[in-house]
């Protein structure tokens, strides 16, 4: 009797231990979980936070100013037709004015070598965006960027743009936000800056260019070189440039001569190719005569669309006395 006890109390006793190292594990299992949902909770808030002050690769943060961008820097490809950017209604006791933007400043630059270690783009900013009477802290302000083709449509959509950004400045009177964008350099490019409210709408549209490989080249229309034996001639006829290689010679029995141009930087054509063949294989008439050969041809659709060329001829012949000649012209022009 004694023995079944001592093994009843025994078995009482491992019992209460049991139960003692579960409410244990229980416990720190939940203030586990407690530390594990305050900590992304925490998460969360910081990544909202951060939210209202982030901006994208196409501009740069101001106080309190909410932003939106297209997404990644797009500088070479062209984004689907982007609609008006609304805001919100004017807040209680704010202008009630319809934007009227003045003209802003802008600024180009070479991107940074640490941006751009290859020199392929540039960067344009885009500040002292003011306004010609006050408007509301609602009013959304837009700058796009695109090629010549970019377009702003009436009804405010914007196609053929390569980057946009957004900002609804809570100081939109004071002038202190600003755009920056990095686009492919020596190309024309655009930029249409957008002010919007319930009110009405004001845009500005620039032009511009930024000049890396050509700088110091000159300027279209222009001759390039001595016409006696060997020049280039560029004109520009009604807004078309042409581009003339022409050589003046004596009596020949062969020529080969043709014309092209592509970009200094990647090599790529951007004039349409165009090349003179003639071989003198024929006795019973005289060779080609004494005189001036023209070569001409004009821009391809890349070449439209940038602004340095390096322009190039080369020649081969036999004349009358069968001296055998060869020669390379060529030379950097800017087109704008």
């Amino acid at each position: 009797m004694l023995i079944e006890k001592k093994i009843f109390g025994s078995s009482f006793h491992t019992k209460i231990i049991k139960s003692k190292k579960r409410l244990f594990e229980i416990t720190i299992l939940s203030l586990c979980l407690l530390i594990t949902l305050s900590l992304i909770s925490c998460t969360k808030e910081d990544k909202k936070a951060d939210q209202t002050n982030t901006i994208g690769l196409l501009g740069l943060p101001t106080e309190n100013q909410l932003s939106s961008n297209s997404e990644g820097n797009n500088s070479g490809g062209v984004l689907p037709p982007i609609p008006p950017v609304v805001g919100q209604p004017a807040p209680p006791g704010q202008p009630l004015n319809a934007p009227i933007l003045n003209n802003p400043h802008t600024h180009l630059e070479d991107t940074p070598v640490t941006e751009d270690a290859s020199g392929f783009y540039g960067k344009i900013s885009i500040d002292q965006i003011s306004f010609q009477q006050p408007v509301h802290n609602q009013t959304t302000i837009t700058a796009y960027i695109g090629k010549r083709n970019m377009k702003l449509e009436p009804d405010g959509t914007v196609i053929n743009a390569a980057n946009f950004k957004t900002l609804v400045p809570i100081n939109p009177n004071g002038g202190a936000f600003w755009f920056n964008f990095k686009f492919p350099a020596d190309q024309k490019q655009k930029l249409i800056l957008v002010a919007r409210n319930e009110f009405g709408i004001s845009s500005k549209e620039i032009d511009f260019s930024h000049n890396r490989n050509c700088i110091g080249a000159p300027l279209v229309p222009i001759v390039i070189g001595n016409c006696d034996p060997h020049c280039f001639e560029i004109s520009n006829n009604a807004g078309q440039l042409e581009f003339k290689s022409k050589l003046k010679h004596e009596e020949i029995t062969y020529l080969e001569f043709e014309i092209y141009g592509m970009s200094p930087k990647t090599g790529g054509p951007l004039l349409v190719p165009n090349a003179f063949s003639y071989i003198w294989d024929d006795p019973a008439h005289p060779p080609l005569q004494p005189g001036v050969t023209t070569i001409a041809t004009s821009l391809n659709q890349e070449g439209k669309d940038n602004i340095c060329l390096e322009i190039q001829s080369n020649i081969m012949m036999e004349d009358g006395n069968g001296t055998f000649s060869a020669d390379f012209f060529h030379s950097r022009v800017r087109l704008e």
